[in-house]
């Protein structure tokens, strides 16, 4: 079957989601129990999936070109700020590397995306959102947080 740049774009950032999504109910069960067995299995399944559709829009162009103005413009990002997310590991690397001392690491990152005296531009594949000395990357694609640092 043959899908459009788009719909997998959109099944995309879906599997995106529903990763996420997994990723944080697994942590309520204990390693061995039936409900965190299953969302293993259902994300071994999400992983695949999504290596299989980035794999193929690597390989694909989008059928409606978008205009340079339009992918790079920052409100694209700020509409699509509930799709942000990182995984448990990120969020323990970019806590390290800010030295915070928050719970929503998510949240935090919204309201810093959100500020007026965030700098937001696009480079390439990723979102560069700095603010107070600090960086933020997020993909521009499946808007998943992957660093953040303090800049020198």
């Amino acid at each position: 079957m043959t899908y459009t740049y788009e719909e997998l774009t959109e099944a995309l950032r879906a599997i995106n989601s529903i990763i996420h999504k997994c990723e944080k109910a697994q942590e309520k069960f204990p390693e061995g129990n039936t409900h965190h067995t299953l969302l293993r299995n259902r994300l071994k399944a999400m992983y695949i999936s999504k290596t299989l559709i980035e794999e193929r829009l690597s390989n694909q162009v989008p059928t409606q070109p978008q205009k340079a103005e339009e992918c790079c413009n920052p409100e694209l990002l700020l509409a699509n700020l509930k799709q942000l997310h990182t995984t448990n590991l990120g969020v323990e690397r970019i806590r390290n590397n800010l030295h915070l001392d928050v719970e929503d690491v998510i949240g935090w990152y919204k309201t810093v995306i959100c500020s007026p005296a965030s700098t937001i531009i696009r480079k390439g594949k990723n979102w560069y959102i700095t603010m107070d000395g600090c960086t933020i990357t997020v993909n521009a694609t499946s808007y998943t947080v992957t660093t953040a640092h303090r800049s020198l």
